[in-house]
C-alpha cells in the first residue's frame, strides 16, 4: 500500500469509521491513506451523492466500450447515473470527491444496470433494442465463486499514485473473505498496457473474444478482448 505521508490524524480515522460504517454492504474496512497529502478513504459502496460523479468517470474512462452504447452526452449521463447499483464497486474518495472507482460483477447483479426501460424511455423503441443488443454483446456471465471487474476508473490527476492497485488489492480482500475463487476482467486489443500491467499484477490471459462482425455494427472502436483470471485458491 502506498504511503506518501504522515499518519492519519485521530479525528480523520473516527470520521472515516463513521462515514463507511454508515452503510457498507461490502465489508471493506476503513483504509486512510495519503497520496501527496491528500487522505483517500477507501469504501465498499457508492455514496449516493457521487453517483453523477462515478457516471461521468465511467464514461470518460471507458469511452470506446460506453460511447458506442450510450453515446456521450447528456442522455448517457443520465441513464448511467440512473442505472448504478451503489453496492456493487469499491471507491475511492478525497474530501468528499470521487478520485476512483472499481465496478464488481457477481452472481448476483452488477455496478452498471441498465434496464430496457431506461433505454427505451431514453433512445426509443429502435434506439434503446439496439443499444441493449450492444450491451448483451459485451456482458460477462458470472460464476457464483467468481468477482467479473467491469472496470477500474481513476480521474487523471490521480493516475500513477497507487490508486487503481489499492482498488484492486481490496477487491482481492473481499474476495477472500467471502469465498471468491476466481477475479476476472476483459481487456480490448486497444489497450495493451493495461493487459501487460494486469499480467505483473498476477493475471493470467485465457482466451481472445473476437468481436466481428458486431464491432463493425455496433460502431466499437476495438476487435477483440482478452479475457483474464486470477485464481484466488
Amino acid at each position: 500500500m502506498q504511503n506518501a505521508g504522515p499518519a492519519v490524524p485521530k479525528t480523520d480515522c473516527r470520521d472515516n469509521q463513521a462515514m463507511i460504517n454508515q452503510n457498507n454492504p461490502n465489508n471493506i474496512q476503513p483504509t486512510p491513506e495519503f497520496t501527496d497529502g491528500e487522505s483517500i478513504v477507501y469504501l465498499g459502496h457508492l455514496p449516493v451523492e457521487l453517483s453523477a460523479s462515478a457516471g461521468r468517470l465511467f464514461l470518460d474512462a471507458f469511452k470506446d466500450k460506453f460511447a458506442p452504447v450510450f453515446g456521450d452526452g447528456d442522455r448517457a449521463q443520465s441513464v448511467l447515473e440512473n442505472s448504478l447499483d451503489p453496492t456493487h464497486c469499491i471507491a475511492a474518495v478525497s474530501n468528499g470527491v470521487l478520485v476512483g472507482l472499481l465496478a464488481i460483477q457477481d452472481s448476483q447483479g452488477s455496478f452498471l444496470n441498465p434496464t430496457l426501460k431506461i433505454m427505451i424511455q431514453t433512445y426509443g423503441m429502435l434506439g434503446g433494442l439496439f443499444r441493449m443488443f450492444g450491451l448483451a454483446v459485451l456482458h460477462h456471465s458470472t460464476a457464483s465463486d467468481e468477482f467479473y471487474v467491469e472496470g477500474i476508473a481513476v480521474v487523471d490527476e490521480m493516475r500513477g499514485k497507487g490508486v487503481g492497485s489499492q482498488l484492486l488489492d481490496l477487491l482481492e480482500q473481499l474476495a477472500l473473505e467471502n469465498g471468491i475463487q476466481t477475479i476476472s476482467l476483459a481487456v480490448i486489443n486497444t489497450n495493451p498496457r493495461a493487459e501487460s500491467l494486469y499480467k505483473r499484477l498476477g493475471f493470467v490471459s485465457t482466451r481472445r473474444d473476437k468481436l466481428w462482425p458486431f464491432n463493425r455494427i455496433l460502431g466499437f472502436p476495438f476487435e477483440s478482448a482478452t479475457f483474464m483470471i486470477k485464481n484466488m485458491g
